[in-house]
């Protein structure tokens, strides 16, 4: 049984709504490359956006260190002074402890030489 060709007609007709299809395709294919391109700007402008926060950010963070190195520098010769008038008050409490443990000692030894 041999089979038959489609009718002419009809072939064209197939045609016909494979390029009706074709360029509705081309139609969405248009449309989406102006959304990617609408959101590709976007991006870049947020991204500029991001670049310029992250960079005030950097600014700010370098100028609160610098004031704290600053002042961390001016109260060095104060730190180092408080340290100093620690240390002679810990050498006094000191003395004072020895000399209060030798007191008592002898007030010891004063009460056992007596008998009393």
């Amino acid at each position: 049984m041999p089979t038959m060709a489609p009718p002419e007609d009809a072939l064209q007709e197939r045609f016909a709504r494979i390029d009706e299809r074709f360029d509705r395709s081309d139609e969405r294919i248009v449309e989406l490359n102006e959304r990617v391109a609408e959101s590709a700007k976007e991006t870049g402008r947020r991204l500029k956006e991001i670049d310029r926060r992250i960079t005030e950010g950097n600014e700010e963070s370098n100028r609160r260190f610098k004031e704290v190195t600053r002042r961390l520098n001016e109260n060095s010769e104060e730190l180092r002074s408080f340290r100093q008038e620690i240390k002679v008050f810990h050498s006094t409490f000191q003395r004072s402890n020895y000399t209060l443990v030798a007191t008592l000692i002898g007030a010891i030894l004063v009460l056992v030489l007596k008998g009393g």
